[in-house]
């Protein structure tokens, strides 16, 4: 594929290129200590941590090894290349976009770099072995000194998410602003599209150079077909990779001792199930939370560009509660609109469309993600596909149209002259009191529901019945294979996974001990 950009190459592009390993040839053999499955935070912290040991690492990765120069900032270009089924996978009723990264880096070469540990509430609830709070805070520490996460400093909060912060102020809401991991950023704000400057301090900038370093060798374009098995372990992977140069494919094996899935929440159980791994309870694929998200806009009489600058810096943590079965299950974020993101997340046709989209310059985006309860399943789909079987519980539904009620207060709040709720018929809400307008539980379809945090679908847990994987993160049935991504989280966590994603590579690569020698 030749490269988006035409932008001349860089010394740092050089330097990624140079990362890559030689393709196999057709048939061959190529042995290693580990063989990982993916180049996310998880698989990426965890070749990280076993390469420092010296061991001899291979990272597997289904997407492409993008460059600085590749990332040209159009959605119509970046979106096939950095989003499974270019960006339009949905769950099996169609009511949920799901939306999860391939490529080298994983979903950390899209995100928006934001950082937030699991709530010590939520790891005590879970009361698994080795993941307390207590336990995984030197791999939080150890994660957030190599990617340099630090909070956006208030000259760096756009006027968007100011706008965001005075209205949760005068409502004496809790927030504040967030985490980040970025050096060396200019504010393009097309985060979500990849870093064309290269300032995400992620997985394909820090961890995966750092590992091959050490010897980590890492095959993009490489996607793991099915395990093969032999009694109770995992002998090799069989890999088909394409060549990006000359667009052959080779079908060969990655034999190793041990191997980690790292593909995620979707990836990681589709994998498991292709290969026939053993399941007696059915439990490979099950418990996935999707974390959904729905957005209201508001509408102010200035123009805040909200696409310039850091997309998300302000946070609302008013109607978060980590309690069980608690009535307060939304965080609540600025959203980024991008041109052709604002015009999808705008409904209508023709003038009235069009009469929305001449308002984009002066929109504050503003989105409730629900902490779900909510469960679903993972399994293959039709003619090799994915089915990502999740219906919201009534219960979510009703947390989900409290949290969007509460942004529409926050916006008002900061002084929007009107708040957009894009349902299927268009609320054009004018002051507070119009507020009782807005639905108060979200059926299927009555707006466009995003999940960007697919996770546990292979949880955590000591009965084999009830949980996929080992507290030492170990399929059940299986000694030599682990999992190392957000699929292993036995909830929801309710705020973004990213640096939980990296501490449980460092968790299952260097802390549990299964993986470590």
């Amino acid at each position: 594929v030749p490269p988006t950009s035409e932008r001349p190459w860089t010394e740092t592009d050089r330097a990624y290129e140079k990362l890559r390993a030689p393709i196999p040839k057709e048939g061959d053999i190529v042995e290693v200590d580990v063989a990982i499955v993916g180049s996310g935070a998880g698989g990426a912290a965890a070749a990280w941590a076993l390469a420092r040991r010296g061991l001899k690492v291979a990272i597997l990765e289904a997407g492409e090894h993008l460059l600085p120069r590749d990332l040209s900032q159009r959605e119509d270009e970046m979106y096939p290349r950095l989003f499974y089924d270019g960006g339009g996978r949905r769950t099996a009723n169609r009511a949920i976009r799901v939306l999860h990264g391939h490529g080298v880096g994983g979903s950390t070469l899209h995100n928006i770099n934001l950082c937030k540990r699991a709530p010590d509430e939520l790891l005590r609830h879970w009361a698994i072995p080795c993941w307390g709070p207590e336990e995984l805070r030197p791999f939080y520490e150890q994660v957030e000194h190599l990617l340099d996460v630090r909070e956006i400093e208030l000259a760096w909060v756009n006027k968007a998410n100011g706008r965001i912060r005075d209205g949760v102020k005068r409502l004496g809401w809790k927030g504040g602003a967030l985490k980040h991991n970025r050096r060396g950023c200019v504010g393009s704000g097309f985060c979500e599209l990849g870093c064309a400057f290269d300032a995400k301090m992620n997985a394909s900038r820090v961890l995966i150079p750092e590992a091959a370093e050490k010897g980590a060798l890492l095959f993009p374009r490489s996607r793991a077909v099915t395990l093969e098995l032999l009694d109770d372990a995992v002998t090799a992977v069989r890999v088909r990779s394409r060549d990006p140069r000359s667009g052959v494919d080779a079908e060969w094996k990655l034999a190793a001792k041990k191997f980690i899935c790292a593909g995620g929440a979707v990836e990681s159980p589709l994998l498991l199930q292709r290969s026939g791994v053993p399941d007696p309870y059915g439990r490979v694929g099950r418990g996935l939370r999707l974390h959904p998200g729905a957005a209201v806009a508001g509408v102010f009489e200035d123009e805040v560009r909200a696409w310039q600058g850091i997309p998300q810096s302000w946070e609302c943590t008013e109607w978060l509660s980590f309690d069980p079965k608690a009535d307060r299950r939304v965080w609540i974020v600025g959203g980024s609109a991008h041109p052709a993101g604002a015009a999808g997340f705008l409904p209508g046709f023709g003038p009235e469309h069009a009469e929305l989209m001449a308002l984009y310059p002066r929109i504050v985006p503003l989105s409730a993600m629900l902490h779900d309860e909510s469960e679903g399943f993972v399994s293959a789909g039709l003619g090799g596909g994915v089915s990502i079987d999740y219906v919201l519980t009534e219960a979510d539904r009703v947390q989900l149209a409290t949290g969007l009620q509460a942004c529409a207060r926050i916006l008002f709040a900061a002084g929007a002259s009107e708040v957009i709720v894009p349902t299927r018929n268009l609320l054009r809400l004018k002051s507070v009191t119009d507020i009782g307008r807005m639905p108060t539980r979200i059926e299927d379809h009555e707006l466009d529901l995003v999940a960007v945090h697919p996770m546990g679908s292979l949880p955590l847990g000591l009965d084999a019945k009830t949980s996929a994987c080992r507290p030492d993160g170990r399929l059940h049935g299986l000694e030599n294979l682990g999992v190392a991504d957000t699929s292993l989280f036995p909830t929801s966590l309710g705020v973004p996974p990213q640096i939980t994603a990296y501490a449980t590579g460092l968790t299952i690569g260097e802390g549990v001990g299964a993986f470590s020698a």
